[in-house]
């Protein structure tokens, strides 16, 4: 009996896909890669390109002269779903991931580069007791730093959530001291004591909870063409933009949107959120 390809089978769909997505990213893919990176022999290969080319008619012309098949210009992706970053670690000689901010990571190509931020965050020791916390539900106490460096000082919270702005972590935390849920920025802790008992709050985070939509669309100082580049950029329909978020998290994605000054920076406009 010949060989097939079960579509059914984990190990069936991810050659699929090898093969999907290096066509597609790379623009070529010969049945050597498929052996090489899953260890599968030469008749097992030619199935897996048979039952790709039977999913995706269209998708790949094979080149006598070369020996592979190419993606064409038309094609569409019907099994695979990864990103460009994906691409550039995988395709794009050994360049390696974008990494996160603080890490200093060269990439290993000279056709790709990232800017790496500087690294906004706490100790080890304080993330792990924080994330201790928010794991068990129990309070801490953090040496804390204010935003304008006036106040440095010991407080009790209790986190419940861990949430990400873009550039930094913050703790969704209800202060003992103030008697209200507030965010707290992970690198602004200083030092930690180990988490604590804690009864459980009462009193529910509306804000964490609770989602809305914010709405945007191209600022309407800007001239017809630009706005039009504005709204093709953020991939607009009918020039708006909706994106839902917590209710706790809309003035970081007002930031990272430009819609609010940034570090007392006013950017152009560019958006501009509908009321």
């Amino acid at each position: 009996m010949g060989n097939s390809t079960n579509t059914e089978q984990w190990a069936a769909m991810e050659r699929l896909r090898f093969i999907e997505r290096a066509a597609w990213w790379r623009g070529m893919v010969g049945r050597q890669d498929v052996s090489e990176v899953f260890g599968v022999g030469a008749a097992q290969v030619s199935a897996d390109f048979q039952k790709y080319l039977e999913l995706n008619p269209g998708a790949l012309a094979y080149s006598l002269s070369r020996k592979r098949y190419e993606g064409t210009p038309g094609m569409r992706r019907l099994l695979d779903t990864s990103t460009l970053e994906e691409a550039i670690t995988q395709f794009m000689d050994r360049a390696g991931r974008p990494p996160g901010t603080g890490r200093q990571e060269v990439p290993g190509s000279n056709r790709v580069d990232w800017l790496v931020l500087p690294d906004r965050r706490a100790a080890a020791e304080v993330e792990r007791q924080v994330f201790h916390a928010v794991l068990h539900g129990k309070k801490l106490e953090v040496l804390y730093a204010s935003a304008h460096g006036k106040s440095r000082k010991w407080r009790w919270m209790m986190p419940h959530a861990l949430a990400w702005s873009g550039h930094r972590w913050h703790a969704r935390a209800w202060c003992l001291e103030n008697g209200a849920y507030q965010d707290f920025v992970l690198g602004r802790m200083e030092e930690a004591r180990w988490p604590e008992a804690a009864e459980p709050l009462l009193l529910r985070d509306e804000a964490w909870d609770t989602y809305v939509t914010v709405e945007v669309r191209p600022h309407p100082e800007l001239d017809e063409e630009h706005q039009l580049a504005v709204a093709n950029e953020f991939r607009m329909e009918k020039r708006r933009l909706k994106l839902r978020v917590r209710q706790a998290m809309v003035q970081y994605l007002e930031t990272a949107l430009g819609l609010v000054p940034a570090d007392g920076k006013p950017l152009p406009p560019r958006l501009e959120r509908v009321r």
